[in-house]
């Protein structure tokens, strides 16, 4: 007859278990974030990191910046939950890979409304209804990105505009493409805009046709190459509807203007001399004072991946009159210069790099 075996007292169990739940949430447990990610790669948003579900096919949107809500764990994390806008729901998880971390930006407050007042301006934008950050003519400012194409092209290679036969002429000369002229809202963060509260459609091609006159649409497509991709109406819906002072036409002639005035200014014959080589940022910056003016340096923004020059975007003013000169336009601005490129950058070549 053998020993009666013992059974394990039940609050050996219980303790094992809350070890081991504790445990878990140690180390995987995600916590507050803030600042804000700006896209590098145009990566997919899921729901669920764990599931990699993503139902409406959600992705960011290179060069766009992203409200940080949490992180994965507060140590090097490699996931951040943003809140991507035009998404349902818009609370997405995207990897730490897809972009620059922008420290101390700013923070999606809570929404506590008691029926009594608007909720703050970030709560509310776009697709769901009103709100001071999707409500025309109130910005306080204007930003022009400008995009260095070859960059661009390099990890969006499938892209129309980024095809072996799409016209380079405009992007070997030097010059910037036009990405676009945005209305901002500082108190909106990156969130003004979708003033017509339009639902983001899957693809840039399934928003309305803008209707441009026919001069405008063709001189738009060399400036704008991504127009083979139906950039415009993106830039339109999203970022003309919120200014009043211009039709789709009239805004795009503008916009065009000053992307011209700025590779005029000398900036396309320094680039299209140092394509395919390193420079150093300093010189990069020094070329910027001498085209446009002392200090026109410190409203730029300057955004680079993997040690290239990606994109630039100048800070204006809330208001522009027609045929303003770009370099009087920068001096009316507060500094506010920022940059996550490295002391040396290279200019991308026309053409994919092997």
């Amino acid at each position: 007859m053998g020993l009666p075996l013992r059974r394990p007292r039940v609050s050996t169990f219980l303790a094992l278990g809350v070890l081991l739940v504790l445990g878990h949430t140690t180390a995987w447990a995600s916590v507050p974030g803030s600042g804000t990610l700006k896209a590098e790669k145009d990566c997919e948003a899921f729901v669920s990191k764990k599931k990699k579900n993503n139902p409406d096919k959600t992705r960011l949107e290179v060069g766009d910046a992203y409200v940080i809500l949490e992180v994965n764990r507060p140590e090097q994390p490699d996931w951040y939950r943003v809140r991507v806008e035009e998404a349902n729901p818009p609370e997405r998880w995207v990897q730490a890979s897809c972009g620059t971390l922008t420290e101390g930006g700013p923070t999606t407050p809570p929404v506590v409304n008691d029926g009594s007042s608007e909720p703050p301006d970030s709560s509310r934008r776009g697709g769901g209804g009103g709100g001071l950050c999707s409500t025309p003519g109130l910005q306080d400012s204007f930003v022009l990105a400008l995009s260095w194409q070859p960059a661009f092209c390099e990890s969006h290679r499938s892209k129309k505009e980024c095809g072996a036969s799409f016209p380079t002429t405009f992007q070997s000369a030097g010059n910037f493409t036009l990405h676009g002229l945005w209305p901002n809202r500082e108190a909106c963060g990156t969130n003004y805009g979708d003033c017509e509260h339009r639902s983001k459609p899957r693809e840039f091609c399934d928003y309305p046709d803008v209707g441009l006159d026919p001069e405008v649409a063709k001189a738009l497509g060399q400036v704008m190459p991504g127009t083979a991709s139906c950039l415009e109406r993106h830039e339109w819906f999203k970022h003309g509807t919120c200014q009043q002072d211009w039709t789709p036409s009239e805004y795009f002639e503008e916009a065009m203007n000053l992307a011209q005035q700025f590779n005029d200014s000398g900036m396309s014959k320094y680039m299209a001399l140092n394509m395919g080589k390193q420079i150093a940022r300093e010189d990069f910056l020094a070329q910027v004072d001498n085209a446009l003016g002392a200090g026109a340096r410190e409203r730029l923004h300057l955004g680079c991946a993997g040690g290239k020059l990606t994109d630039l975007s100048i800070a204006l003013p809330a208001h522009i009159a027609a045929g303003s000169k770009l370099s009087e336009l920068i001096q009316t601005t507060p500094p506010d210069f920022r940059s996550n490129c490295p002391a040396r950058i290279l200019i991308d070549a026309v053409g994919f790099s092997h």
